[in-house]
């Protein structure tokens, strides 16, 4: 959407936002991005006088939208001292709490130290958190890690039995396994993963426009999503 500043220039007031799906934080349903995180980004946007497009995209296709564009925003995504630099960080807007889960029929995991893992096979999303921090443990992609576009692959892997287990929200099983045909007894938790308790953001490509960036820091502000 443009509008005409009393000037007579015409300013662009629309923005990008591109995340993966993630029920019930953001997802699609009826061809709209919906959900609990989506929300509070709409929020945001309409607070700082903005409009904006939502595409869903397998994660890594997400991040790499938004790089690509001046205008863009994605959520929910961690902040890492990795991603410190590469994004213009405008808000937290949901918390993370990531753990090892398993069908419950799998009653041969166990798990006395992270090491252990490795003994094991994992799905996970191409390019996320979980899949760095399985990789520094010594997880290969092609022996024992399959790298997903998305979380309802991953869960499908485990489904099937081609994995043994996966890394998942413990507050997102409920809504995921039901896309997969599964319910919340076909599945254990095991453990979670501290180093994998995150804070996740909505976050500015790099070359977004400084003025565009404070007024969405100044709107996240006045509604109470704070840094």
């Amino acid at each position: 959407m443009t509008v005409m500043l009393s000037n007579g220039v015409f300013a662009d007031t629309s923005l990008m936002v591109f995340t993966e799906s993630s029920p019930p934080y953001h997802y699609v349903e009826n061809g709209k991005v919906i959900g609990e995180v989506t929300d509070k980004v709409r929020n945001i946007i309409a607070r700082a006088g903005y409009t904006a497009e939502f595409k869903v995209f397998p994660w890594a296709r997400a991040v790499l939208n938004t790089q690509r564009h001046n205008r863009a925003l994605i959520f929910s995504i961690a902040r890492t001292p990795e991603r410190e630099n590469q994004y213009q960080w405008i808000a937290p807007v949901t918390q993370f709490e990531l753990g090892i889960l398993a069908l419950s029929a799998r009653n041969d995991i166990s798990i006395s130290n992270w090491r252990d893992l490795t003994s094991y096979s994992v799905a996970t999303q191409r390019g996320d958190i979980a899949e760095k921090w399985l990789k520094e443990l010594g997880f290969k992609e092609g022996q024992n890690l399959i790298a997903c576009a998305d979380i309802v692959c991953s869960w499908e892997e485990l489904k099937r039995g081609t994995v043994d287990f996966i890394i998942e929200d413990p507050r997102l099983v409920a809504d995921t396994a039901e896309l997969v045909g599964l319910k919340v007894t076909d599945v254990t938790m095991h453990q979670l993963i501290p180093e994998l308790s995150v804070t996740a953001h909505l976050a500015a490509s790099s070359t977004m426009p400084p003025a565009i960036v404070a007024r969405l820091r100044r709107a996240a502000n006045e509604i109470g999503y704070r840094p």
